[in-house]
């Protein structure tokens, strides 16, 4: 008769959780939380419980079918459903991967003593090591590229600060700098700075929300519209020109008091803020896009 521990399968699964959570963490650069992290291990040990005290096969079935979508939840700040789900993917992909490893070696190396060789590793078995052997080369290959292009993209975000000046707050976003964002100002010829309208709305004076939602979006020149309604509105807001698939567009511009790139030493730098209604990264990994003027000579 085997004999259960049920502290040591606690034990087991908990960490192999724990191990799972973080690795997914870390290939999609998530920055891990330990409270997140220990309620998912805390969750994943439902299963383990329901097991050891003869749960009806039905109830179990389901809750191993259930727990990964919780523990994912609960280890991950909230996002959009797309990332939720890349997230779960790979949790899946992993755990399946690593459970089929630590299955195969179980019964590979016999540690339930069914068997009085200590490794039971023969010629009919001697193709595993060379198997074994390649996939663990793709897939330091593929770490090492995937690790290449985060270190890349970390060195190419920035923080940046902006002050709307009176009556506002300041907001901080992470910057990417774009070499393709070729923007600028159309009345003085200052590089533009994008930035997620829903963002910067939050930081705005409150009477700046009657321009954002203003009915210039529907007109082919909103120039007049800006003039008619406060010719004092110039000084701060302007229509910035771009040109969009099979026509000509315009994009809210708005020049805030103040911007400060970097976080160890900030720095003043001139931009002219342009609103995007769509989120500019699908991961939230930044929420604004740098003109490449506003990193020159900069430390980040």
């Amino acid at each position: 008769m085997m004999v259960r521990y049920l502290d040591l399968d606690l034990m087991i699964n908990g960490i192999m959780d724990l191990f799972l959570l973080l690795l997914t963490a870390r290939i999609l650069n998530t920055p891990p939380s330990f409270y997140r992290l220990l309620g998912g291990v805390f969750i994943g040990e439902f299963p383990v419980l329901l097991s050891a005290f003869g749960s009806v096969p039905f109830l179990l079935t389901l809750s191993k079918f259930l727990t990964p979508f919780a523990m994912v939840w609960v280890s991950f700040t909230k996002v959009g459903i797309r990332t939720y789900v890349k997230r779960l993917t790979l949790f899946w992909i992993l755990s399946v991967g690593l459970g089929g490893g630590v299955y195969a070696l179980w019964g590979w190396v016999e540690f339930d003593g069914s068997s009085s060789n200590a490794l039971r590793l023969g010629i009919q078995n001697f193709w595993v090591l060379p198997l074994g052997s390649l996939f663990w080369w793709g897939g330091q290959k593929v770490s090492l590229n995937w690790l290449s292009n985060v270190k890349k993209l970390r060195a190419s975000v920035y923080d940046v600060l902006i002050d709307f000046g009176e009556h506002s707050n300041p907001i901080k976003v992470k910057a990417l700098l774009d070499t393709g964002n070729q923007l600028r100002d159309p009345l003085t010829g200052t590089p533009v700075l994008l930035v997620e309208e829903e963002i910067a709305a939050a930081g705005m004076p409150a009477d700046w929300q009657t321009i954002i939602k203003g009915s210039w979006r529907n007109l082919d020149d909103p120039w007049p519209w800006l003039w008619k309604e406060d010719s004092s509105w110039m000084k701060t807001f302007v229509f910035i020109p771009y040109q969009a698939v099979g026509h000509k567009s315009y994009l809210l511009g708005i020049r805030p008091q103040r911007i400060l790139l970097g976080s160890s030493e900030p720095q003043d730098i001139q931009a002219t803020l342009a609103l995007v209604q769509h989120p500019l990264s699908q991961d939230g990994a930044f929420q604004a896009l740098l003109h490449p003027e506003h990193v020159q000579g900069s430390g980040g």
